[in-house]
């Protein structure tokens, strides 16, 4: 199989069709309604086939949305290291492969949707549980080779250890996206995860 190179012209072209679909289909459901952004309508807006729509986008909502499959790229984990600061590790891991599902340049149009249709967020909460779940596997892989994790904590497994550790990172990042004076769309800045982050480790140190 080959692979494309980042910025080849068939990448851009491909980049340039998904916007394409997902800018029809978002128009037509704040316009005419969601019911009527169907995949054929769509394809028909974007100038595209209904069998083409399918090689960009699983369901409608997605297009609607403008969401992905959530994916992780290993080479994230370069230089992962479990003797540092590991939940703050964690988090930034959770954010990247958040954003592989989530981000685009559409996250403002994206809040109208799903304020007007809020039954699109269950699509929305559905890829956070995938975008979790990857994170997770890759933390219990990490963990089960390294001997001080192997044995898990407490008699409770490598897995379960993992599991935990992706909820309590995942903390700093639900912090920010829902506090009050956060703009609606707005992208999480490196600077907002180091302030959430330093807030649960001096939570966490106070309340032990």
């Amino acid at each position: 199989m080959s692979i494309d190179p980042p910025g080849s012209l068939r990448e851009r072209r491909k980049a340039e069709t998904w916007l394409a679909i997902h800018d029809a289909a978002a128009t037509l459901a704040l316009e005419r309604g969601l019911e009527n952004a169907t995949v054929e309508a769509t394809a028909e807006a974007a100038g595209i086939s209904p069998r083409t729509f399918f090689n960009y986008f699983a369901t409608k909502d997605d297009a609607v949305l403008g969401v992905r499959t959530p994916t992780l790229d290993r080479a994230l984990l370069d230089g992962f290291s479990l003797d540092g600061d590991l939940l703050g590790q964690v988090t930034r891991l959770l954010l990247e492969v958040f954003r592989s599902a989530l981000d685009g340049p559409d996250r403002v149009r994206r809040h109208e949707l799903l304020a007007k249709y809020p039954h699109l967020a269950r699509r929305r909460k559905e890829l956070t549980v995938e975008a979790e779940d990857l994170v997770r596997q890759a933390l219990t892989d990490l963990l089960a080779q390294d001997p001080s994790w192997t044995a898990g904590i407490d008699g409770h497994s490598v897995d379960e250890v993992a599991r935990m550790l992706v909820m309590l990172a995942g903390v700093p990042l639900r912090s920010i996206v829902t506090s009050p004076d956060r703009d609606a769309g707005a992208r999480i800045r490196p600077e907002d995860v180091d302030a959430s982050l330093s807030l649960l480790h001096e939570l966490t140190r106070k309340i032990s």
